[in-house]
């Protein structure tokens, strides 16, 4: 044989077939962790004396959040929120804030409430009002220092009343107070914004503009926001979920499922008025069979 054929049956022995490229496996998509608990309640009652205001209550809003307490008058969403500021203490069961028993000092809790009452003609300015939520951190007794006053400021600006700072607070018309009233609560750097109809005696489109800047805030802040409100159709516009309470939870979950539970109803003793679960959530809702008109 010779060195030429020697050569090329060598070579012919290295050359390997091509393996088929195998198709890489897609990578299998990992569990998202579920959101942290901003606010728990778990088997809470409470009674004030002898009456019972509150039974069996559990509920857990996740952080980062829009959650809205709706239910009629004596309800027990009031004392809801107290419990959860550490106000009260419940008879039986455990809340907590961020896993921590609320009322501890340091918690980052904003409140609002339906209105703070300023004596007629009290010389408290608007930029007063935003300092009050710094005491939280500076502690009571203390003088705000040049830092209070530009985190106040900043909140002022957020809500749009950075032009009225030297403004009487009693001047102000009820949507500028209730603006202030958030601005206070942001001043103490919350993660958990908490409110206590906010709304209460604004006209319809004074509430609707109130909500659209309180889910701004959400949004930029990264807010969990709990809500006790009277305006069903309008928070259901802009909660994550809804929350119906009479003493007891009824029904939680989306607003459209809520909505549409006939718990709703039996709670209110009658429908709501004017209230279509279609329409609050931005959906055009079929004309009521009474109001149609007959040929």
């Amino acid at each position: 044989m010779t060195a030429s054929k020697r050569e090329d049956r060598s070579v012919e022995t290295l050359e390997t077939p091509e393996t088929p490229e195998t198709p890489e496996t897609p990578a299998t998509p990992r569990a998202q962790p579920a959101a942290a608990a901003a606010v728990e309640l778990d088997d809470v009652s409470f009674a004030y004396g002898a009456r019972p205001v509150l039974r069996e209550m559990s509920f857990c809003v996740p952080e980062g959040q829009f959650t809205a307490l709706i239910g009629p008058n004596g309800a027990g969403k009031t004392t809801c929120l107290r419990l959860i500021l550490g106000l009260l203490r419940p008879r039986r069961g455990s809340v907590l804030i961020f896993g921590r028993a609320p009322g501890e000092q340091g918690q980052p809790i904003g409140y609002v409430p339906q209105r703070i009452r300023v004596p007629e003609g009290f010389p408290l300015t608007t930029l007063e009002v935003v300092l009050m939520g710094r005491f939280a951190l500076i502690g009571l007794g203390r003088r705000p220092r040049g830092e209070d006053r530009v985190r106040a400021r900043a909140a002022l600006a957020r809500v749009g009343l950075d032009h009225l700072p030297r403004r009487r607070f009693g001047d102000l018309s009820g949507g500028q107070q209730q603006r202030a009233l958030i601005a206070r609560a942001l001043s103490a750097e919350p993660r958990l914004l908490l409110l206590d109809e906010p709304t209460a005696g604004l006209d319809p489109a004074a509430r609707t503009r109130f909500y659209d800047l309180l889910c701004d805030l959400q949004r930029e802040e990264g807010l969990t926001v709990l809500v006790a409100s009277h305006d069903i159709e309008i928070v259901a516009r802009h909660a994550d979920t809804l929350i119906l309470m009479d003493r007891t939870i009824l029904a939680d979950g989306p607003p459209a499922r809520v909505l549409a539970d006939p718990v709703l109803r039996r709670a209110y003793g009658f429908p709501p008025e004017d209230l279509h679960p279609a329409h609050a959530i931005g959906e055009p809702a079929a004309e009521p069979q009474a109001r149609r008109r007959q040929p």
